[in-house]
């Protein structure tokens, strides 16, 4: 991507770095000449070295230590200050007024923090100082409202997908070699509000009428042992495999290796990046009619839509997909179309851009 104008520009994220959300978008903006980025984090990181990027941890369990953070930053004399997620990091930003905030809010930060008053109050005042907000949903965008911020200080920003990081060479429903099992998948982390027992409660039926499946529960989470307690106490053991946590590098061999892809969290930001991610590799999804997932996924035109919980309803696709594979490559194939279209990444932050650019110029 070549930028219409020359650029020079320091940005400073406050954005975890145990997140893959903020590396992707970080990263994009690090390879752009002119750009200069400095990445502060309260969590510790997890993703591969940027090159481009000075990263710092920073520290707030004590008053000093909170000091030190506030201090690092003034220092860095940034042109823009970038919040990702809407917590400590926009109270962090609330203390430098004189510099531009864009605050991108990620969903459970506007949605549980309204919750309680004192974080309400604070995060209301984020939203005020806030030069420009972007979310990835229209309820957020609504949320966001709700909470007193102007609608034209909101720009619909999505994570985006970068298609050439999310190549298969498999067709779903074609084996690779004799006695291989067809995959059905899920790599929602496991907490309560992805669901993901009411997964394993569908692969009970499915097992029970097929053995020619296996179903992969990916990710990690508080619910693991509840989840391998079920699939003990049901003598499914064979049937249902735990992966763990996929890392970064391996994640288009764990779509490739699928057949159906499924997601049942109770609630959403905006689609789902892994089933955005599945979406893009052409397998056919199959995800809880729940928050804007009906915006983005037709049944029966680019995937399935299952009432949240309905374990019984979520064996029935599955089989039935199973049983008709053409219909399942054609749902894959219409839902790689749809994310080219509507979350292109480097469409995405092509328009992120324009509005750094904007911000910038805005207040010089």
């Amino acid at each position: 991507m070549v930028p219409e104008k020359r650029i020079n520009m320091h940005i400073l994220f406050l954005a975890p770095a145990s997140s893959v959300h903020s590396y992707r978008w970080i990263k994009y903006f690090s390879e752009i000449q002119g750009i200069k980025i400095t990445w502060c984090s309260f969590a510790e990181n997890t993703m591969p070295k940027l090159d481009k990027v000075e990263l710092k941890i920073l520290r707030k369990n004590t008053p000093i230590e909170l000091l030190r953070s506030f201090q690092y930053i003034s220092k860095k004399s940034a042109d823009i200050i970038h919040v990702h997620y809407m917590g400590w990091n926009g109270f962090l930003s609330i203390f430098f007024p004189k510099t531009p905030v864009i605050s991108t809010a990620w969903g459970s930060d506007i949605v549980f923090n309204s919750r309680n008053f004192l974080k309400k109050w604070l995060l209301k005042k984020m939203i005020r100082l806030s030069n420009i907000i972007t979310c990835d949903a229209y309820h957020l965008k609504d949320r966001l409202m709700d909470l007193g911020c102007e609608q034209e200080k909101i720009e619909l920003i999505m994570f985006g997908v970068d298609e050439s990081s999310f190549i298969t060479t498999r067709r779903p429903f074609d084996i690779k070699k004799p006695k291989t099992k067809f995959m059905v998948g899920s790599i929602r982390n496991l907490y309560p509000v992805y669901d993901v027992i009411t997964f394993v409660k569908a692969a009970k039926i499915v097992l029970d009428q097929r053995n020619d499946v296996t179903f992969i529960v990916a990710s990690s989470g508080s619910d693991l042992n509840s989840l391998e307690e079920f699939v003990d106490k049901n003598k499914i053991t064979e049937g249902v495999k735990f992966l763990g946590r996929v890392e970064q590098s391996q994640l288009v061999n764990f779509y490739d290796d699928l057949d159906v892809y499924v997601s049942t969290a109770l609630s959403d930001g905006g689609l789902a990046s892994s089933t955005q991610e599945a979406m893009i590799c052409k397998r056919p999804v199959v995800i809880t009619d729940c928050a804007e997932n009906s915006y983005w996924v037709k049944d029966h035109v680019n995937g399935r839509l299952f009432d949240c919980g309905d374990f019984s309803s979520l064996a029935k696709i599955i089989l039935e997909l199973l049983e008709n594979k053409e219909i399942g490559r054609n749902l894959g194939l219409k839902a790689k179309e749809t994310i080219i279209l509507r979350s292109s990444y480097n469409n995405e932050m092509s328009k992120m851009l324009k509005i750094y650019q904007k911000t910038a110029e805005n207040t010089d």
